[in-house]
């Protein structure tokens, strides 16, 4: 599934590109749309105030427009002017401009006025004030703050959701950056660590004979050992990253060899320490790359190894059933166990608990179980004080009749 991803990869970003443009402007276009009904529901009840005072005003003997001013416009709270006949404005609320008798009479401030009633009637057209088929005047009003308020929030949301995502793509970016730079410097540490055991046999084999040319016959079998054991890893190294080839093989026989490996370099200051087997004998075909998976049963074998320390302990390597399409192959240790605030850290890459540690060990482990052989790699148990488990799961081969 992570391979299809990668494969896949810009596909996947321009979907989430074309997410994230989509959502704001149907955002944007809803809460518009919620808008334009409030303000069409505003200006229905201004219509409806404005021809109450019509009614009024017809009905009367006598005429207050100064009634109409301190009941109808002074209290409303969206902008309004009302002028008269001609156009002047002679009452205001709301706007930039305070009112008072002697702005009327200002060139200037009219003429501000005047501009706010086109900037008005160009969203509310202005209703007209008759008395008697007599226009008394035409009663301009603009967008209550709560609309203008509503207008602005889908932008301030979009631009608060906007920098939510640059900084969860900064941080994330940065995050991968420094994963990526702890893969390339655990990858250098494992290709000298692997390198260097079986070079350090082979200089300590040449030294031998320098001293001693008669051995040659003696030498020649471990210093073949160590050239194959440096094709192996040569092999290993050159598969990370490609498709690696699967073949059916017998996993019995794979983690018998890998387990006499360990028991042959066990160093003493592990003394104490025993590596067990319970292998189902039925179980004898699996797809795999034999170097690679090797290469996993080391990791975990020697993460145990550094679990349990000096005091020693065993290591069991259980395999057997899952389900009727899956083997399992447990990998456990009587070792210290994993804290758990640490467990969701432990396939990390550039998580150690080992001052010297790169961290690539089960990182690693688990791209070749997952990516490779299309398995999983997971932390079956841990105890503190009791040891770990973890377990491999692997599909069964088709034709295993298993």
């Amino acid at each position: 599934m992570t391979r299809s991803l990668y494969r896949y990869r810009g596909t996947f970003k321009a979907t989430l590109f074309a997410i994230a443009i989509v959502l704001p402007i149907v955002f944007l276009y809803y809460t518009q749309v919620q808008v334009a009904e409030l303000q069409e529901q505003s200006r229905d009840f201004q219509k409806l105030r404005v021809q109450l005072f019509a009614e009024s005003i017809n009905n009367d003997d006598i005429v207050d427009i100064n009634f109409f001013f301190t009941n109808i416009i002074q209290n409303t709270d969206y902008p309004v002017i009302y002028c008269d006949a001609d156009s002047n404005p002679q009452f205001w609320v709301n706007t930039s401009i305070p009112h008072s008798t002697q702005a009327t009479r200002d060139p200037k401030i009219v003429s501000v006025l005047k501009q706010q009633m086109q900037d008005f009637a160009e969203v509310n057209p202005p209703i007209a004030i008759t008395y008697e088929n007599n226009l008394l005047g035409l009663y301009y009003y603009g967008e209550s703050q709560i609309i203008r308020r509503l207008r602005l929030l889908p932008y301030f949301e979009i631009a608060a959701v906007a920098l939510f995502i640059l900084i969860g793509y900064l941080g994330f970016s940065s995050i991968r950056k420094n994963e990526e730079r702890l893969i390339w410097v655990g990858m250098a540490k494992e290709t000298a660590h692997q390198l260097g055991t079986p070079l350090s046999a082979q200089i300590g084999w040449l030294e031998y004979l320098k001293s001693s040319p008669e051995s040659l016959k003696k030498v020649l079998p471990e210093l073949e050992k160590d050239l194959k054991r440096l094709q192996i890893i040569t092999n290993r190294f050159s598969q990370i990253g490609s498709k690696p080839e699967l073949k059916t093989e017998n996993p019995f026989e794979l983690i018998g060899e890998t387990v006499q490996y360990f028991r042959n370099r066990i160093p003493q200051k592990n003394g104490g320490t025993r590596i067990l087997s319970e292998l189902d004998p039925n179980l004898t075909r699996l797809q795999l790359n034999s170097e690679l998976f090797s290469w996993v049963l080391e990791n975990l074998i020697k993460n145990a190894l550094d679990a349990m320390g000096s005091k020693g302990g065993t290591i069991t390597i259980t395999t057997g059933m899952e389900n009727t399409r899956q083997a399992f192959v447990d990998v456990a240790d009587t070792g210290k166990g994993i804290p758990a605030a640490r467990r969701k850290d432990i396939f990390r890459p550039g998580y150690s608990t080992k001052k010297r540690g790169w961290g690539l060990g089960l990182s690693l482990a688990r791209r070749i179980v997952e990516e490779y052989h299309g398995g999983r790699l997971l932390l079956k148990e841990s105890k503190p004080g009791e040891g770990t488990t973890f377990r491999i799961l692997l599909n069964l081969d088709p034709d295993s009749g298993a």
